[in-house]
C-alpha cells in the first residue's frame, strides 16, 4: 500500500515539473535564452549544486506533504529541475528525487527528459519514461 501512496505522490511530482517546464518554455520562447532562475518565480531560497533552489512553499504558496525543494541546476547551456522529497519513515525513508533535464538543441529548440538520476531505489515509484539515465547524461534523446 505504501508503494502505491508514494507512486501517487510521484505522479503529482511529475505534474509539478510539467508546470515548471511550461514556465521555462514560455520564457525561452519569449527571450530566446534559458534563464538562470525558474521563470515567474519568487526569489530563490538558496543555492545548491550550482544553481538556485526553492522550497515548495516559496514556489506554490503552501507546504506539500511530500515535496520539499525544487532545484534549478545549471549544466552549461542546459538545465536540470530536481524535485526533492521529505524522507518520511512511513514511506520507508524513500529517497525520492525526480529530475527533469532541459537540453538546448541546435536551432534554438528545447528537449526535455525525466530521470531519477540512475537511482535504482527510486525506479519502482516512477513511470518507465523516467527510469533511465542520469542528470549528467546529455546523449541523444
Amino acid at each position: 500500500m505504501m508503494t502505491y501512496t508514494v507512486q501517487a505522490k510521484v505522479t503529482e511530482g511529475i505534474l509539478i515539473l510539467s508546470e515548471l517546464r511550461r514556465r521555462i518554455e514560455i520564457d525561452f520562447n519569449r527571450t530566446g535564452t534559458l534563464s538562470v532562475v525558474i521563470p515567474a518565480s519568487p526569489p530563490e531560497s538558496g543555492q545548491r549544486f550550482g544553481g538556485p533552489y526553492y522550497t515548495y512553499e516559496a514556489l506554490f504558496g503552501v507546504p506539500h506533504e511530500m515535496w520539499d525543494k525544487i532545484e534549478y541546476q545549471l549544466k552549461g547551456p542546459n538545465r536540470v529541475l530536481a524535485l526533492r522529497a521529505y524522507r518520511k519513515p512511513e514511506w520507508e525513508n524513500s529517497d525520492i528525487g525526480l529530475h527533469l533535464q532541459i537540453k538546448l538543441l541546435p536551432g534554438d529548440r528545447l528537449a526535455f527528459r525525466c530521470t531519477v538520476n540512475g537511482q535504482t531505489t527510486r525506479i519502482k515509484y516512477v513511470p518507465s519514461s523516467c527510469q533511465d539515465g542520469s542528470v549528467n547524461d546529455w546523449g541523444p534523446w
